[in-house]
């Protein structure tokens, strides 16, 4: 498999399962800077869908934007972005970055860094297949067998969450074999 579908393999039931599982959602957020808004926030699928270009295969995968040159924006994608809404109206933004078994962060650019770049960028002017959100956040998708490889990467978004514990806590979420 090569690497895009690696991570796609990855990628996909997480997202799948942030729209259909309320309770993955509300797990996953938990975790999050919007714990407060955990149980009561749905994904805005028809509204990020609205905004992508018509070639756009997914809601979720592969989001950038060229027009704003900072460090957090140049030449550099979200891998999993999700726009929510809170029952009280707030809409928030979670930038997902995910790293498959066999991947690294780059040496020769800050990637953790430059997700947090990004995603206050994206809040204080979104590009325009973005839908508006008043607050972001980024979280880390990745094997726990990469802890110590990934060190002081993982600190550098809002927070983590490895493979390993989606598979203990929701077994039904068709992510790849460990390994």
């Amino acid at each position: 498999m090569r690497y895009g579908e690696l991570e796609l393999a990855y990628a996909q039931p997480i997202a799948n399962a942030l729209v259909n599982r309320p309770d993955f959602r509300a797990w996953v957020l938990s975790r999050s800077p919007f714990h407060a808004w955990a149980a009561s926030s749905r994904v805005l699928v028809d509204e990020m869908v609205s905004r992508r270009a018509k070639t756009s295969q997914t809601w979720w995968r592969s989001h950038f934007a060229e027009k704003c040159r900072c460090a957090g924006c140049a030449g550099q994608e979200t891998d999993i972005l999700a726009i929510l809404e809170s029952i009280a109206g707030e809409r928030f933004a979670v930038h997902f970055e995910v790293k498959q078994p066999t991947d690294r962060f780059p040496s020769e650019k800050d990637q953790a860094t430059n997700y947090r770049l990004r995603a206050a960028c994206w809040v204080a002017n979104p590009p325009s297949a973005v839908v508006p959100h008043s607050a972001a956040a980024t979280g880390l998708l990745y094997s726990v067998n990469k802890r110590r490889e990934y060190g002081a990467s993982v600190s550098k978004f809002d927070f983590a969450i490895t493979f390993e514990m989606i598979r203990d806590r929701f077994p039904e979420i068709p992510l790849p074999p460990p390994g």
